[in-house]
């Protein structure tokens, strides 16, 4: 099992983009240096391992100034995109992800993200 927790951390939300956008876009290029920031801390705070695929993702972020019209599955994509970019997973593909469960994103006084991957377990 793998499981980081990262306090005081604004994630940006997955921004639709092109190859060349993602240069040229400013809320593209805010989202590529989140994504960056996110997997440094990943790997720092980062505990556990994981031992095979694929895996069920489970998690919570919370922020300070949620927005009542975001999207919960870009913030989940944000998540998953870093965990690559970490080298914690090597795509987000069905192979490697096979479940997400009691994902949520709530209100609160800190930004914070919780997520955890566990292996799933196989009935022989």
């Amino acid at each position: 099992m793998f499981s980081v927790n990262i306090k005081n951390f604004r994630i940006i939300p997955y921004v639709r983009m092109t190859g060349k956008g993602k240069f040229v876009k400013q809320r593209a290029i805010q989202y590529v240096q989140n994504q960056y920031q996110l997997a440094w801390l990943i790997k720092v705070h980062g505990k556990g391992t994981i031992k095979s695929f694929p895996v069920i993702l489970e998690g919570m972020i919370i922020l300070k100034d949620l927005r009542t019209n975001a999207d919960l599955d870009n913030y989940l994509k944000a998540i998953q995109d870093a965990l690559v970019k970490a080298g914690i997973i090597p795509d987000d593909s069905l192979k490697y992800i096979k479940k997400i469960s009691n994902f949520s994103i709530e209100k609160g006084n800190n930004n914070e993200i919780f997520c955890s991957l566990k292996e799933e377990v196989k009935n022989s």
